[in-house]
């Protein structure tokens, strides 16, 4: 950021020396926010008159914020500052939107940290017993053989991608020609809330792909028969889980899905909490701290808040 007294940082030190509302602790506070978003506005807009302060201003600060991994709570009493030092100024040219609106308007996501209800995460026991499993099942070319290999590899690509059963299923010979050349998967409109998201492309979410890519027509799905529906073929997977999952759970993987007395079911959803888990230490053994760790992975799980992550994490933040 920069520093020193830009046109911008004088216009702020006015208000806030003249200024008398709230406690002084209060005042202190907000300055000390106001200077870090003084300091965005003059490096990224070159503004001259705090009068032009406007939305798109604030949003961009926000996002920058997000990007560092700061938390939805400083977030907001970031925006409490700014609206504090905009009050005060004179002759303002536009009025800024609350919360609310800075969220229906620009998908500003600023909500309270949902409540975290367990882990869900597999132990590696129990995704390597069932794994080898299905994968027995689908070489015998036996009844329910092709279901078993749909299985094992939306297996993989929930657990080292970080994929929703739907986004596997629902997988097309294009995403995958792309992917396989850029090594980048593109999310598309399969995804939930039709949110585009890119996924880092895993060695064996490659090996899934390129065994999976072979006879498939252009213009198809990997996982869709021919005729059938993507809500059929997802149903189908997901019973093939719950009618097999029982024999592959374990009294470790029990206990560490233990919540309110209750173990979590071993679900396609719980190898999504094995993939945050594995991204996150793989962030913060680089030297990220935890928050800018989950600012990274929860682009890659497809959501706008790093607070989401903590519901991942389980037990494990």
């Amino acid at each position: 950021m920069t520093k020193g007294n830009s046109p911008i940082m004088a216009q702020m030190e006015k208000v806030y020396r003249h200024t008398r509302a709230n406690s002084f602790a209060t005042r202190a506070r907000y300055e000390s926010s106001c200077r870090n978003f003084i300091g965005f506005l003059d490096e990224k807009f070159k503004m001259k008159n705090l009068r032009n302060l406007q939305d798109k201003h604030v949003v961009a600060y926000i996002q920058q914020r997000q990007t560092e991994g700061i938390a939805p709570k400083t977030l907001k009493n970031d925006l409490g500052a700014i609206r504090y030092m905009h009050d005060m100024i004179p002759n303002i040219k536009h009025e800024l939107s609350d919360n609310k609106e800075l969220k229906n308007a620009f998908s500003i996501a600023l909500d309270k940290t949902p409540a975290v209800k367990g882990n869900r995460a597999w132990t590696d026991h129990e995704y390597n017993d069932m794994q080898q499993s299905v994968r027995e099942m689908a070489a015998s070319n036996g009844r329910g053989s092709e279901t078993a290999a749909d299985v094992r590899d939306v297996m993989q690509l929930a657990r080292t991608m970080g994929l929703r059963v739907t986004e596997a299923v629902a997988m097309s010979r294009s995403q995958v020609e792309q992917a396989l050349r850029l090594g980048i998967y593109q999310v598309k409109g399969e995804a939930k809330n039709g949110k585009w998201r890119q996924v880092p492309l895993s060695s064996q979410g490659r090996w899934v792909m390129e065994s999976r890519i072979q006879g498939v027509p252009r213009g198809e799905r990997l996982f869709i028969r021919p005729g059938e529906k993507t809500h059929a073929a997802v149903n189908r997977v997901e019973k093939f889980m719950q009618n097999n999952r029982d024999q592959f759970e374990t009294v470790e993987g029990q206990e560490t899905r233990m919540y309110e007395g209750v173990a979590n079911a071993l679900t396609y959803h719980g190898l999504r909490y094995n993939y945050v888990q594995d991204r996150v230490r793989e962030e913060m053994e680089k030297g990220y701290s935890k928050l800018q760790a989950a600012a990274i992975v929860t682009k890659e799980v497809g959501h706008e808040r790093v607070d989401v992550i903590d519901v991942y994490l389980g037990d494990k933040g």
